[in-house]
């Protein structure tokens, strides 16, 4: 029986790491080195398991505190940029843009409007609905069962 306790195989660890980055099992699996045919089963059977359910949850939580850090670390950076007395107009000016930017002081640049003209196929009213139906031509081969 696997608990929570028992450590991870190298496959497993290759296997949370490649989950991470694909999420999907049979991928992942697959990427870990599980055979083609049993990837499904493999990953299901994985992603039930406590110990690598656990691993999955502390090696996404690294990773968001990773990215964190980072992105703290840049918008450090630009405000030292922004205020440093030695650099010029157009750097302190260029910094403070970006973080504006990151800060979304800014309107998004482009919008992507979709619309739908249609109707959705429940919504019609059958007997309403004018259908320009094309017979099919009545050939041997259409005619035909599969042996």
């Amino acid at each position: 029986m696997v608990n929570e306790d028992t450590p991870l195989t190298d496959r497993q660890e290759r296997f949370v790491v490649e989950y991470l980055a694909t999420a999907n099992g049979a991928e992942a699996a697959r990427r870990a080195g599980y055979s083609e045919h049993t990837a499904k089963e493999i990953a299901s059977e994985n992603l039930t398991k406590p110990n690598v359910k656990r691993a999955i949850t502390a090696k996404r939580d690294q990773l968001m505190t990773d990215t964190e850090d980072k992105v703290q670390w840049l918008i450090d950076r630009l405000t030292a940029e922004a205020t440093a007395d030695d650099n010029n107009d157009s750097t302190r000016v260029r910094a403070l843009e970006v973080l504006a930017k990151i800060h979304g002081a800014f309107a998004a640049e482009k919008t992507e409007i979709t619309t739908y003209s249609g109707t959705f196929l429940a919504d019609l009213d059958l007997e309403e609905t004018e259908f320009d139906v094309q017979p099919i031509e009545n050939s041997q081969e259409n005619n035909e069962l599969p042996h």
